[in-house]
């Protein structure tokens, strides 16, 4: 699969690399596209026997947040939230990222604000880039107006959409 297949934009907060999974069984296949930032996914299954895809199963689910946990020495992929999450929930993924040695995430989504904020870890630790402040910072990508924005330390971290 080509690389610029390999993402879309976001239907929900605009974020241009919503990550697309694609599998193929027999002749079925199933496309899912979910936003790490924001939780949006959608899902589309197709049926290809008459040569041409008949779509079987579409749906889209608004997101709450996303998270991702990697555990010691393990992977994980991202993960989204379809309704808002319990605070029990919340607690259990705290703790595995702050005191059990897990890395990543986890971001709620806020329909007053339109962004998803980042409660805990952060997406970028991998790029070694938590020390930085991207406030002041631009991307020159497609769209320029996506940024993350620290505002104190890297647990109060905002994504802009």
């Amino acid at each position: 699969m080509p690389l610029r297949d390999m993402y879309e934009l976001c239907g929900q907060c605009g974020f241009i690399y919503a990550r697309v999974d694609t599998e193929g069984w027999g002749k079925n296949s199933a496309r899912r596209i979910m936003c790490p930032v924001c939780g949006w996914t959608a899902y589309e299954e197709l049926n290809w026997e008459s040569g041409e895809p008949e779509v079987v199963t579409r749906n889209i689910a608004k997101g709450y947040g996303a998270f991702r946990l990697l555990p010691p020495g393990g992977y994980c992929g991202y993960n989204a939230f379809h309704e808002h999450p319990s605070l029990e929930v919340l607690k259990t993924l705290t703790d595995l990222l702050s005191t059990k040695g897990w890395k990543g995430y986890i971001s709620l989504w806020n329909d007053d604000t339109r962004k998803a904020t980042l409660v805990h870890g952060s997406p970028l630790s991998k790029f070694d880039l938590l020390k930085r402040k991207l406030s002041e910072e631009s991307y020159d990508e497609p769209h320029s107006d996506y940024r993350t924005s620290y505002e104190g330390n890297q647990d109060q971290a905002v994504i802009d959409g």
